[in-house]
């Protein structure tokens, strides 16, 4: 399996979102990060997810013919290519996007839908707050963006998506195509890179000091979804 490592530019916009990519980290974002995060979400929001159902998520195995030509070639891995698919951009009426990312076979001409994207979804940002929080499952009908995806290090088919669905922070994923399961990671600032030699994610997140002005700090984590260590010093912006 060919090795490869991925650093993403320094600054990700997407949607309003600044990704950044500095090396940095030392303690995790105090607890009122992620309260602060929560308050995003508007109150009942969520409450439109509960109608939908498995459907959006495709586990049957097509012929890649059916590939929309609208899909973008994001990533690849031997014989396996991943596909970004926009399918709704914001309008006036309905201010959210939809992404559906695609996994191909290009020796067996197969693909397989990884995710439809549901941009109501909340996030469960309580659950994952703390210094050395491990990533939260998911219900994989449930991921809320997926403007990029990356295959992830480890045994097995596992991909990360990510993307900025509430204006202001990156939201990590990384689904298990092996047992159709997705978690979300415990950062908001997204992948600073994959380390493929040492199967890790490193991952990038920002926070405030007591007396004022914000930090960015990457931690790494295994591709199930558990915290290793945080990497490098904290970086004042």
């Amino acid at each position: 399996m060919k090795k490869m490592m991925f650093i993403l530019p320094i600054a990700l916009v997407m949607m309003g979102c600044t990704h950044s990519s500095t090396n940095n980290a030392n303690e995790a974002a105090e607890d009122s990060v992620t309260d602060e995060m929560t308050d995003i979400i508007e109150e009942g929001e969520s409450d439109e997810t509960e109608a939908i159902g498995v459907e959006m998520y495709q586990q049957d195995v097509v012929d890649a013919s059916a590939l929309p030509q609208t899909a973008k070639l994001v990533d690849n891995r031997g014989q396996l290519a991943l596909y970004v698919d926009h399918d709704q951009t914001p309008t006036e009426d309905n201010p959210n996007a939809y992404y559906t990312v695609w996994l191909v076979d290009e020796n067996a001409n197969t693909m397989q839908r990884v995710c439809y994207t549901n941009p109501t979804a909340a996030a469960p940002w309580e659950e994952m707050s703390g210094e050395k929080a491990d990533a939260v499952e998911v219900p994989i009908n449930l991921i809320a963006t997926a403007e990029q995806a990356y295959f992830a290090p480890g045994k097995g088919t596992k991909i990360l998506v990510e993307g900025c669905p509430d204006g202001r922070n990156i939201w990590t994923y990384i689904i298990d195509m092996d047992t159709h399961t997705a978690k979300m990671f415990p950062s908001n600032e997204g992948m600073n890179r994959m380390d493929y030699d040492n199967n890790e994610i490193i991952l990038a997140t920002y926070g405030y000091y007591a007396e004022g002005g914000r930090y960015t700090f990457l931690r790494a984590y295994s591709p199930s979804g558990k915290y290793l260590r945080n990497v490098g010093e904290r970086e004042p912006e």
